[in-house]
């Protein structure tokens, strides 16, 4: 067990990189589609996320679910493969809705550098801020190197005057 390790690092190894190269390699080394949900195999589609859902359309999802469930508990595989295909032409059906409805026309330029400052806010409100403390322990380390660093080319200077004037 290595010493300078945090414990959830303790069996880390250095080759990750090379497992990784061959768990790719044994999948065939096709990568991943973009919007696979977990990054895996690719066939996956993207979810859309339940904030975006109305209170009567989270329901049915939550309903719809239960439903699958209780089928993939039978083991009927034709059932099963019935109720994926059913929720497949519902999500496709959502989604072309949701692409032919018109968007609402959005004002950029102004609006722009109004979001962009108030992220950056936000952004700086979650900095961990120093306190005065660790202020003072980083000034005492900088101003202790600077005075070290000076030293050593203080002394490089004078040695280097007193080897020219031995040569002269």
């Amino acid at each position: 067990m290595r010493e300078d390790l945090p414990g959830s690092l303790e069996h880390a190894s250095g080759e990750v990189d090379e497992f990784d190269a061959k768990l790719v390699s044994a999948a065939g080394g096709t990568p991943a589609a973009s919007d696979a949900v977990d990054g895996v195999g690719g066939v996956d589609e993207v979810i859309d996320h339940p904030e975006s859902l109305t209170d009567e359309e989270f329901a049915e999802l939550e309903d719809r679910v239960d439903a699958i469930e209780a089928t993939f508990e039978t083991g009927d595989q034709d059932a099963i493969e019935e109720a994926e295909d059913e929720l497949g032409q519902d999500i496709a059906a959502r989604r072309r809705e949701r692409s032919t409805a018109a968007a609402a026309p959005t004002r950029k330029g102004g609006l722009r550098f109004v979001a962009f400052l108030r992220a950056s806010w936000a952004e700086l409100q979650r900095v961990q801020w120093p306190d005065r403390r660790q202020v003072g322990q980083a000034t005492a380390v900088v101003l202790g190197f600077v005075v070290v660093a000076g030293l050593y080319l203080g002394l490089a200077d004078f040695v280097a005057q007193k080897v020219v004037d031995i040569i002269i």
